[in-house]
């Protein structure tokens, strides 16, 4: 999670990333997301409705083991954040390679 939460926080950094449900969409829609970030005690159905998303888009949805509140801890956040997406294609590739089956 640590080497997980340091590449997360270089993304942070280089400002590649939007943070919230319309946001992760919009980003999806445009298609400028490489890589969905969905924290896991989002909303089943909303988990659902991104992951569907992410699948009819082919960008890779990863779901992240800590809560809403520790997800936007590590986007720099003081505030919940249900999921993100990821606009930097190395980043995600990076992020991507850091988790089995991804």
């Amino acid at each position: 999670m640590d080497i997980f939460n340091a590449r997360l926080a270089d993304v942070i950094l280089s400002e590649k990333y939007f943070v919230g449900f319309k946001e992760t969409f919009k980003a999806m829609r445009k298609e400028t997301a490489k890589l969905v970030i969905i924290a896991g005690d989002t909303n089943v159905a909303m988990k659902a409705d991104i992951e569907k998303k992410a699948k009819s888009k082919k960008i890779e949805a990863l779901v992240f083991a800590g809560t809403m509140k520790e997800l936007g801890r590590a986007c720099g956040k003081s505030f919940k954040v249900s999921c993100m997406a990821i606009t930097d294609p190395e980043a995600a590739g990076i992020i991507c390679a850091l988790v089995d089956g991804c």
